[in-house]
């Protein structure tokens, strides 16, 4: 970990109390008023945000989410080729339930190129029914990926504890060949005391063209509700401290 402390590249810490954080770009996937709101369950500061899902929420791009993205961020966007460090909190309250599919809590997302129908993230953070958090990465050596063409690795990093502040930093050289790596630490406010939880290399993203970039998503993704119900009918969670960097000093969630 590097100590040295600078201005991130981007900081969203919601301190001016409202969902834009002061980044008028920021952008929103909410189909209610119930979406996404600025609340005063803070990682650090005054404010966070809070994502809010239910199920049977109409469908927005393309699935069920309540998220707040990056796309017009221009500051925040990644490519193959690049070093970045992101940080971010999430807290989940001590009411969360177990759920027998998938919750999608933060993506590192591209755009498709314009030979493809459709892009996976190129890696997402999840919490899975096995009560892991869980680190999906996709990648693609084709120029135009396609659903069976992207290769998926999977990685375990921690137990979920409900109710309490989820500290995330992440490393990634994005690159679709062999020069791509991911490193991960992890920590809770209650226990605190960063330990890594992910040291991996090889292909992280896809092979896109040279206008190609990628953008961030955090909130609420539910993708079994755009097909059914699950155990749980609600899904609420909260971020703080988004940030991009470059080193972890600069994007340290526990700093605010």
């Amino acid at each position: 970990m590097n100590a040295h402390a600078s201005a991130a590249v981007l900081r969203i810490g919601y301190e001016n109390g409202t969902k834009t954080s002061g980044q008028p770009a920021l952008g929103f996937n909410e189909c209610c008023r119930h979406s996404i709101q600025v609340d005063d369950l803070p990682r650090t500061g005054k404010y966070a945000i809070r994502s809010i899902l239910k199920y049977g929420d109409a469908a927005v791009a393309g699935g069920t989410r309540a998220e707040s993205h990056s796309m017009k961020v221009k500051n925040s966007h990644f490519r193959s080729g690049q070093t970045v460090y992101y940080g971010f909190s999430i807290y989940l309250a001590s009411s969360w339930q177990s759920d027998s599919r998938e919750d999608i809590l933060f993506q590192w997302k591209p755009w498709r190129d314009r030979c493809e129908a459709d892009k996976a993230p190129s890696a997402f953070l999840t919490v899975q029914p096995s009560g892991k958090w869980r680190l999906r990465v996709n990648s693609d050596g084709n120029a135009c990926s396609t659903a069976d063409s992207v290769k998926k690795v999977s990685f375990d990093l921690a137990e979920v504890r409900p109710g309490q502040w989820h500290d995330f930093v992440f490393k990634f050289t994005w690159s679709h060949g062999s020069q791509g790596a991911v490193d991960g630490w992890y920590q809770t406010h209650k226990s605190p005391g960063w330990r890594k939880v992910v040291t991996a290399t090889g292909p992280n993203t896809f092979n896109d063209d040279a206008t190609t970039q990628g953008y961030l998503k955090w909130g609420i993704y539910k993708p079994a509700w755009n097909s059914g119900p699950t155990d749980v009918t609600s899904r609420t969670v909260f971020h703080d401290n988004i940030a991009v960097g470059r080193s972890f000093a600069e994007v340290n969630p526990a700093k605010g």
